[in-house]
């Protein structure tokens, strides 16, 4: 490698290190990081405790959703909904208790996770190409891609799971090509701690086994049985949290969330792919819009080239690894969307395994095209070198107004909570009243000065805001009603809404009623 290659890459790592940790608080906490947050603190009474209808400060809200005083880690593997398993939360909860500091958070976890991506996507680029450089340059654009970035500042398993989707996919590469019984045991351990951090992993195992029998044919050898016995093994690892899933598995009714069979056109699937895609090297903060349609379709031409040109100029087991993780999800996902209808495959984090696929396949591109190639010169090469710096440009440009803004498409129904705190901290002796689930999201922008209470289940009302200067009501117009019939000698001195679309087949809006005395 040059030496001025070289400084260009170590410049664009740090870069995108230090991207992970700047202003890593900064945002709105939203409603998935709020339940991580609720299993790691080991209690899981909040629900009922604000049902009670009392008036609670941000600070005894806040209280559930770090390590609960007098709970330990059983507590918090108690918490923990069956539907996620639990490695993440166990990491975060020994991390938060270690030491109480306000730089000892879930998301600080996850960021620090987020940088064993480097060296675990570095290997598994030397187990396909045998080049150092195509490590180097995919180091490069994971560290500087908003789809990365989004995942290492939240409070959530994904970057641990990342993290085990590349080890893992080392492992079996590895154990595949020196095809002795030992060289599965990594593999095994590593299958097993995947297992354990997302239950989406049942489809990384059915890619896996695609790939052997695909590489290996029908017939039955050493390499086809090593890998059937070692996700055995892991399988029968795994039975522990399956018992705890099976006690709460219902199987007579359907198990998938609502928003996932809500009817949705292809054309809107359509473009939620595209932008998804897009996402993965290139994020401003906007919904599908036909103003960029040609930058979506050239980032996807560049996939296409991408994953053709590696199907053109690799071994067998490194073109079909990369087009099994990036076709097989898409197609498990797709089809039932497609012919029963839906929206499982709106979600970016669904797609994650394509999306390490699709930056390794880029970055081979790459590498061969601008480092390492001898042949190309004249416009091809300078074609190619603009190609390279468009995607790191944007890539750097995304990640900088990622950590500047106050706020990102990825908060979802939280996006203008940092709005919302800014008129409601602004008021003297405020009281927000909310849903239980909007409390400890709200929390976390609120100044310690404001109080919250749930008042849904509560019999008698006359006395809500009694005593406090401002009253404000978060998304809850039904709640403003019987409160202004209950005391007449209030009335609505302020609405605020707030309205965007965060994708094709999302959107948010946000309410705040600011209440006074006639």
């Amino acid at each position: 490698m040059k030496k001025f290659t070289l400084f260009i890459f170590i410049f664009l790592l740090t870069i995108g290190i230090l991207f992970r940790f700047v202003n890593i608080e900064q945002k709105p906490y939203w409603g998935d990081e709020a339940d991580s947050l609720s299993w790691i603190s080991g209690i899981s009474d909040f629900q009922k405790i604000a049902f009670q209808g009392q008036e609670m400060s941000v600070k005894e809200v806040l209280s559930y959703q770090s390590p609960y005083p007098g709970t330990n880690l059983i507590n918090t593997y108690q918490s923990i909904y069956y539907e996620h398993a639990p490695l993440f939360y166990l990491l975060a909860r020994l991390w938060m208790g270690f030491h109480h500091s306000d730089l000892m958070t879930a998301r600080s976890l996850a960021a620090v996770i987020s940088l064993l991506v480097f060296p675990c996507i570095y290997w598994l680029c030397w187990e396909l190409f045998q080049s150092s450089m195509v490590g180097w340059t995919a180091m490069i654009i994971v560290a500087i891609s908003p789809f990365h970035l989004l995942y290492a500042q939240e409070a959530r398993q994904y970057t641990l799971w990342i993290t085990f989707i590349l080890l893992t996919s080392v492992t079996l590469l590895r154990a595949m090509r020196l095809k002795s019984m030992l060289s599965w045991i990594p593999y095994i351990i590593s299958l097993t701690f995947m297992l354990y951090t997302h239950l989406l992993s049942v489809i990384i195992i059915f890619i896996y086994s695609i790939y052997v029998l695909l590489q290996e044919g029908l017939r039955f050898s050493k390499t086809l049985v090593g890998y059937l016995i070692s996700s055995l093994i892991s399988f029968l690892l795994f039975i522990p949290w399956l018992l705890v899933i099976s006690k709460h598995l219902n199987l007579t009714q359907d198990q998938s969330p609502s928003w996932s069979k809500e009817p949705t056109p292809l054309i809107v699937l359509i473009k939620t792919w595209l932008l998804n895609y897009s996402r993965i090297f290139w994020d401003f903060n906007q919904s599908f819009e036909y103003t960029n349609l040609l930058l979506y379709l050239l980032i996807l031409g560049l996939i296409i080239y991408a994953v053709y040109f590696v199907k053109c100029h690799t071994q067998k087991r490194s073109w079909l690894f990369i087009s099994v993780m990036i076709i097989i999800p898409f197609v498990l996902l797709a089809t039932p969307d497609i012919i029963l209808g839906g929206r499982r495959s709106t979600p970016i984090r669904y797609f994650i395994p394509a999306s390490l696929a699709i930056e390794i396949a880029i970055s081979y591109l790459i590498y061969t095209k601008v480092i390492a190639t001898k042949s190309i010169r004249g416009w091809q090469l300078k074609f190619w070198q603009i190609i390279t710096f468009s995607i790191f440009s944007i890539g750097i440009l995304s990640c900088g107004l990622i950590v500047q803004e106050d706020t990102w498409w990825s908060k979802q129904r939280e996006y203008y909570h940092t709005d919302v705190a800014t008129i409601v901290n602004q008021a003297k002796k405020p009281l927000v009243v909310a849903a239980w689930f909007d409390m400890r999201t709200l929390a976390h922008s609120f100044a310690p000065h404001v109080t919250l209470q749930e008042i849904r289940l509560l019999q008698d009302i006359s006395s809500v805001g009694q005593g406090f200067s401002n009253v404000f009501f978060y998304q809850d117009q039904k709640g403003v009603e019987q409160l202004l019939k209950t005391q007449p000698n209030l009335k609505i001195k302020e609405k605020y809404v707030w309205f965007r679309q965060t994708s094709p087949v999302s959107s948010t809006k946000t309410t705040l009623w600011k209440l006074e005395k006639e």
